[in-house]
């Protein structure tokens, strides 16, 4: 009777686990589910604290600077670019263009996206504690470049390391320019991809090393 009853709550014990099992699975997000989150994300962004958008000016001239890199700011838009990148432009660099094919060296820091809008809070990139996490403390900048392109193609965003979307600002700002980008997913960082994860990026651009 005892080896019975043993069996009975061996089997019961079984069917619960795998019970939860599948309830674990069905909680798992879908990609769809997962581009609905990003999309959320980069809009809660884009309104939070007094942010706001606009339409990109024909005219480099047009463009309004922040001068602040510590903070983004409510006083001058998120650009609209490619493939819904947001630029807003801290400065727009030394007046050197930057053409197909240059090599062009950059430093960073990103904030996720998808984590700061489960509980938003004013960006300080250099905030050490809250701050952005990237290479922008590094003493050189060689290990990260890209080999500049014109081609904005979501389809070929994915073979580059970095994606596309970083490279968006250059059709519009200069060497040495800063700005804030609102990267998504699809045409961000590789690992970004499958993730979609989207990112906030501070980056600075260079065409030498330093």
């Amino acid at each position: 009777m005892m080896k019975k009853n043993i069996f009975k709550t061996v089997i019961v014990l079984f069917v619960a686990l795998f019970g939860i099992s599948l309830i674990g699975c069905n909680k798992t997000a879908t990609y769809a589910e997962l581009l609905d989150k990003e999309r959320e994300s980069i809009s809660k962004f884009l309104k939070y604290g007094g942010i706001y958008t606009a339409d990109m000016p024909g005219d480099v001239s047009q463009i309004l600077e922040s001068g602040n890199p510590n903070i983004v700011s409510n006083q001058v838009p998120f650009y609209k670019l490619q493939n819904d990148v947001a630029m807003q432009v801290v400065n727009k660099g030394n007046g050197r263009k930057i053409k197909e094919g240059d090599r062009v060296y950059f430093r960073f820091l990103r904030v996720d996206l998808n984590a700061w809008s489960d509980a938003p809070y004013q960006i300080n990139m250099f905030d050490l504690n809250n701050g952005g996490v990237g290479n922008w403390y590094y003493k050189e900048n060689y290990d990260f470049y890209f080999d500049y392109v014109e081609d904005y193609s979501v389809v070929t965003s994915q073979y580059y390391t970095y994606g596309l979307g970083i490279e968006y600002p250059l059709a519009h700002i200069y060497d040495g320019a800063r700005v804030y980008l609102v990267v998504p997913s699809k045409v961000g960082f590789s690992e970004s991809v499958s993730s979609v994860v989207p990112y906030l990026y501070l980056i600075e651009y260079n065409i030498t090393k330093n």
